[in-house]
């Protein structure tokens, strides 16, 4: 197949992803976009690292993969919208939860027959990085691979809020770099892909060219970590955020 214009944008800019969730929403059912817009992302405001700019960077990946691969855009952005919502409830199992919260939304029923809600639930059980398993459906596939982060701010943005959360003994950012670098290391799966698509294979080695570079992954992450405290973020983190 072919690489499009459209597909290109799947390489994004962090600066980008708003407006191309903005343009990209044109193309959906406008009543199920206002529902999930008024509903499921204010659920979202108290999430850190899965906050709307991670829920609708997913969600534009998808929408451009479910186009590629001829799927139903509307089930595509369902399924990247309600992926995280579980968060709160379960961190460690948030994915279960979260296809419960889906699976139990009786909105849904009023845009999805009961065979489409069951594919979404399955695939949003099934989109976690660490998965050893394919998930049940391709859409589980497409969700899993529009979930990755193939940004390196973007994954020390989420890998230091949850050291600086959960690991309170790590006093330095070498402690916490370190930590988080080699979690990635140890659990490839990360940075691996279920799909066999030309674009995000193209990033994927992008991103290990960048990641494997310690040096460079340490800057970036240095950054990151020094935003963090001299923005105050830290004491959200802390004490506001529950995503973690």
């Amino acid at each position: 197949m072919l690489v499009t214009k459209n597909m290109c944008n799947l390489i994004k800019d962090s600066n980008f992803v708003l407006r191309e969730y903005e343009e990209k929403k044109k193309e959906l059912n406008a009543k199920l976009v206002c529902y999930v817009e008024e509903n499921i992302f204010p659920r979202y405001k108290r999430y850190y690292g899965h906050g709307l700019t991670h829920i609708k960077d997913v969600i534009n990946k998808c929408l451009l993969l479910g186009e590629y691969y001829s799927l139903d855009k509307n089930m595509c952005y369902v399924m990247a919208a309600y992926h995280d919502i579980g968060l709160n409830v379960d961190c460690d199992n948030h994915e279960k939860e979260s296809g419960k919260i889906l699976f139990s939304d009786a909105n849904l029923k009023t845009y999805f027959d009961e065979e489409q809600i069951q594919i979404m639930k399955e695939a949003v059980e099934d989109h976690r990085g660490s998965r050893k398993e394919r998930p049940r459906n391709f859409y589980g596939e497409v969700l899993s691979d529009s979930d990755r982060d193939f940004d390196v701010a973007l994954l020390a943005r989420r890998q230091l809020g949850v050291s600086l959360k959960n690991y309170p003994s790590l006093k330095t950012f070498e402690e916490h770099f370190e930590r988080s670098y080699n979690y990635i290391l140890e659990n490839k799966n990360h940075i691996s892909l279920w799909t066999n698509n030309e674009i995000l294979n193209k990033r994927l080695e992008q991103f290990k060219k960048e990641f494997l570079d310690k040096e460079f992954a340490r800057s970036v992450y240095k950054k990151e970590y020094e935003k963090i405290f001299r923005e105050g973020i830290v004491d959200k983190i802390l004490h506001y955020y529950e995503d973690f």
